[in-house]
C-alpha cells in the first residue's frame, strides 16, 4: 500500500470514527439517565421534585435514544463508504 493510499484510507476513516464516538456519547448519556431513574424510583419515590423531573427525563431520554439511532445509521453509512473505498484500492 502506497503512502497516498494510506492517506486516503485514513481520511475516509475519520467520519466513521467520529460517528462512532457520537454514538457512544449518546449511549453513555442514556445509560446515566436510566440508572438515575431506576435508583431514583427506589430512593425518592414520593418526592415532588423527582416526579416532576421524571417527566422531563423520559422525554429527554426519548430524544437521546432517537439521536443515538440516527448516529447508528450514519455510522453504518460511513462504514459502508469506507469499506467501498478500501475495496477499490
Amino acid at each position: 500500500m502506497t503512502e497516498q493510499e494510506k492517506e486516503i484510507v485514513a481520511k475516509a476513516s475519520v467520519p466513521m470514527t467520529v460517528a462512532n464516538i457520537v454514538r457512544w456519547i449518546f449511549l453513555a448519556i442514556a445509560l446515566l439517565i436510566v440508572l438515575f431513574l431506576f435508583l431514583g424510583n427506589k430512593i425518592w419515590e414520593g418526592a415532588e421534585w423527582y416526579t416532576a423531573f421524571t417527566g422531563r427525563a423520559y422525554s429527554f431520554l426519548l430524544w437521546d435514544i432517537l439521536l443515538m439511532l440516527l448516529s447508528n445509521i450514519v455510522r453504518i453509512i460511513f462504514t459502508a463508504r469506507y469499506n467501498r473505498i478500501v475495496k477499490n484500492l
